[in-house]
């Protein structure tokens, strides 16, 4: 029991990661965007199918990487949201991401006549690479 409340700890308490790149190039990235699919998270859009039906530039990329569970990817969202904010962007598109190990447990422990049983589950991880953009024809 106790360790299922620390993982249950963990997963309330974890932090995500951020690492964020300035594009660099000798002309700005201008791209001109089709449509897509799209989360507003804290006022800012999360595009994660497509991209912006509008022009944009490319300010940089940031990555951000949590457990991957409901904890973790609530606040990986709120992480990109601030990034944006934090690059003075408009939006972030998703580029590109991984996730990796996951797997639940259980056991049984016999001592005398005391029988014990126990779950755990250790989550695995998530990375996602995002586009920082700034939109060029605001409304």
């Amino acid at each position: 029991m106790r360790l299922v409340a620390v993982a249950l700890l963990v997963a309330l308490v974890g932090c995500s990661t951020t690492n964020y790149q300035v594009y660099e190039g000798r002309t700005p990235q201008i791209i001109e965007g089709r449509g897509g699919t799209k989360q507003v998270i804290d006022g800012y859009e999360i595009w994660d199918n497509g991209d912006p039906p509008r022009r944009y530039q490319v300010l940089g990329v940031a990555t951000v990487e949590d457990f991957d569970n409901v904890f973790g990817n609530q606040r990986m969202r709120s992480a990109i949201a601030e990034q944006i904010k934090a690059a003075k962007g408009d939006a972030a598109i998703v580029q590109d991401g991984w996730t990796q190990g996951q797997s639940i447990g259980s056991g049984v422990a016999f001592a005398g006549n005391t029988t014990a049983f126990g779950t755990t589950q250790s989550s695995g991880r998530k990375q996602i690479r995002y586009r920082i953009v700034k939109y060029l024809d605001k409304p």
